[in-house]
């Protein structure tokens, strides 16, 4: 695996280098300071996956864009605190995943896992989506992983059963039952399946 760390800090992306070389068992990663360094060198070295330090307006979203198009389909996400807004504005350019600089490292790396086997992880979608749940779109809202894990919850399957029948970990499971909670807006996950099953058939 190639994975590509940006973060103006040396401190910082000497540890997400360490929390992304856990994923993998020898990881080749490049550590960079600016969008600009690591688009240049993913232009000749393609990536698995672009790990990138923001804040409120570093990098502009516009650079993050620029980097999702120029990645894909390797998986972009941020390592951040950013209102809302600019969360939202992430997801719709592209990115896969927004974990908070205030995470243990374990779900830091959990969602790194997430993201990598296809799904996506944003810990702020509740304040996202103040939408109504039924609103059209649920299904571009949610993952095909997390479709899947759904539509198992809907049948009344354990975290444990739904592991075993897609050949993912517990831990990934209430990961992505976490986020269909966030997304939906359900307090449960009866209400999940109840809210989306419309939107999502």
């Amino acid at each position: 695996m190639r994975a590509i760390i940006v973060s103006r800090y040396p401190v910082t992306r000497g540890g997400l280098g360490g929390l992304v070389g856990a994923l993998s068992g020898k990881p080749e990663i490049e550590a960079v300071s600016s969008l600009r360094e690591a688009l240049a060198g993913a232009r000749s070295n393609a990536a698995d996956l672009m790990f990138v330090e923001a804040d409120a307006g570093v990098p502009a979203m516009a650079e993050i864009k620029q980097a999702v198009d120029a990645v894909h389909p390797a998986p972009v996400v941020l390592f951040a605190c950013l209102d809302p807004a600019d969360v939202q504005t992430a997801h719709e350019s592209g990115v896969k995943g927004c974990v908070p600089k205030t995470a243990a490292p374990e779900l830091i790396t959990a969602a790194l896992k997430l993201v990598l086997a296809g799904g996506v992880y944003f810990s702020e979608f509740g304040e996202m989506a103040a939408k109504p749940p039924a609103e059209p779109g649920l299904r571009t809202r949610l993952s095909t992983r997390q479709l899947e894990v759904l539509r198992l919850i809907e049948i009344g399957q354990t975290n444990k059963e739904i592991a075993q029948a897609l050949g993912i970990s517990v831990a990934t499971v209430k990961l992505h039952v976490q986020a269909i909670l966030n997304i939906t807006g359900a307090r449960n996950r009866t209400e999940a399946a109840m809210r989306a099953r419309d939107q999502v058939r």
